[in-house]
């Protein structure tokens, strides 16, 4: 997305805050969905058994990234010719969220695992585009020397995100279906039902609104 930067000068701070809380906001998707609560949670307890689950968890996100690919020259071309990018980052935030927040009604053992795969996919291509136009908004925001810093900041604002997402989850919502407790020995919070994996479930929409917050 080739676009002539703007002048430095008359971006606010509020908007360069706001940029790298982006980081912030999107992070416990990568880390509550991608990696550490849900991916698991769907392989062990959603798909017929393990093995076959991380086949079809692969599966729906190679075609979420596959859907990127394809539409990445034609959507990046638009951009360019519409100019801003915001639009973009918002639709694409909205595909995520709806996306993320429906993995709640991914029910242990229950069917309809293509419409989790389906939902899946559809977040990664969510998450993942709004990221794309985000980054794309970078070299508008602070001098090229300076490219550096923005981009570590944020990911640091990224990273403190995800940690606090994941201990939110593992420590007072998902419990053992077999002893109750969470991580920490606790009682899950909102009276989330462990034998029916209300914890795990809810690591989506909490990405969800996480994100919308």
């Amino acid at each position: 997305m080739n676009m002539p930067p703007a002048e430095h000068g008359s971006v606010p701070r509020r908007g360069i805050w706001g940029w790298m809380f982006f980081d912030w906001a999107q992070q416990p998707f990568h880390t509550l969905i991608i990696t550490f609560v849900f991916a698991p949670y769907f392989a062990s307890a959603v798909a017929p058994d393990a093995a076959r689950g991380q086949e079809l968890w692969g599966f729906a996100t190679g075609i979420g990234g596959l859907a990127i690919a394809l539409s990445s020259p034609v959507l990046g071309a638009i951009a360019d010719a519409t100019g801003p990018r915001k639009p973009w980052i918002f639709v694409f935030s909205v595909i995520g969220v709806l996306a993320c927040t429906s993995l709640w009604f991914a029910t242990p053992g229950g069917g309809h695992v293509g419409l989790v795969l389906l939902a899946v996919a559809l977040a990664v291509f969510g998450m993942e585009f709004a990221a794309v136009f985000n980054n794309a908004m970078m070299p508008d925001l602070v001098p090229r020397a300076e490219l550096g810093r923005l981009s570590g900041s944020a990911w640091g604002l990224g990273y403190v995100g995800g940690l606090l997402s994941l201990v939110l989850v593992l420590g007072f919502m998902a419990a053992q279906p077999d002893t109750g407790r969470t991580l920490l020995g606790l009682e899950p919070i909102f009276g989330l039902d462990a034998a029916a994996r209300e914890g795990d479930r809810a690591a989506g929409p909490l990405t969800g609104l996480w994100y919308a917050l």
